[in-house]
């Protein structure tokens, strides 16, 4: 009975003098355990106490009075079947890893230092909804591809544009407002760019398609913007189509 007053006595009086801590050079918690000369630094093992965890009562996180071998990643408090019933994730928190020190700061939850897009689970949009962050804005080119598609995690602009998933024709960003459009030399035509482009690259022109054509041939067949008619033609002031076909001059 003697030997389990003392060793409760020992263990009280660890936890009482542990929760009056004092601060060294180092900022780390620096602990009285033992009387003059013996004390204790939190630091030594390996988990140091900054931040919230600087003011936390001992006895918070040493549940039992168990030093030996208490967790140190966050999850295996800040967790619903942690081991210490710390605060943890709310439910409408983005999905995300357990790595809590990510993105966030010991002080304090919330503002979030940083997002590290690596611990994040799911699609772009899962997040950047305009809600929970920023989405597309209301300019932005009409597309249901996901936002990595184009853009980086450190930065929205300057993006690689990918043309999967754009909802639209080509005209509707290729308007000389939202992006490059047709230059004013280009021959009179429709707004349908894929016509006779690709979209790696406007030129070369590896094709015309003639429906998409307006005006007449001459208006492109006059040897400036396109092949016309040669020297040795016979005089004529008809049209092109009169003789000939868009699929070839013979």
């Amino acid at each position: 009975m003697r030997s389990k007053l003392v060793a409760g006595f020992v263990v009280v009086s660890f936890v009482l003098l542990c929760s009056q801590a004092v601060f060294g050079q180092d900022n780390s918690p620096i602990e009285d355990i033992g009387g003059p000369g013996q004390r204790f630094d939190h630091f030594s093992t390996g988990f140091n106490l900054d931040g919230a965890h600087k003011t936390t009562p001992c006895s918070s996180c040493h549940v039992g009075s168990l030093f030996t071998g208490t967790p140190t990643d966050c999850v295996s408090c800040h967790s619903a079947a942690g081991f210490v019933k710390a605060s943890r994730k709310h439910s409408s928190h983005n999905t995300t890893t357990d790595r809590c020190d990510s993105c966030h700061r010991t002080g304090s939850w919330s503002p979030v230092a940083r997002v590290d897009h690596l611990e994040t689970l799911g699609l772009c949009a899962n997040c950047h909804n305009g809600i929970r962050a920023p989405g597309k804005p209301v300019n932005h080119l009409p597309t249901n591809t996901d936002c990595v598609s184009c853009h980086r995690t450190t930065f929205w602009g300057m993006a690689r544009f990918s043309h999967d998933g754009i909802t639209g024709n080509c005209a509707s960003c290729h308007n000389g407002t939202t992006t490059s459009g047709k230059p004013a030399n280009h021959i009179p035509s429709s707004n349908q760019c894929e016509s006779c482009h690709n979209v790696r690259s406007f030129s070369m022109v590896l094709q015309v398609d003639h429906q998409q054509v307006i005006g007449t041939c001459s208006s492109c067949h006059n040897n400036l913007v396109a092949p016309g008619q040669p020297p040795d033609h016979i005089p004529t002031t008809a049209e092109c189509n009169s003789c000939h076909n868009t699929r070839g001059w013979r």
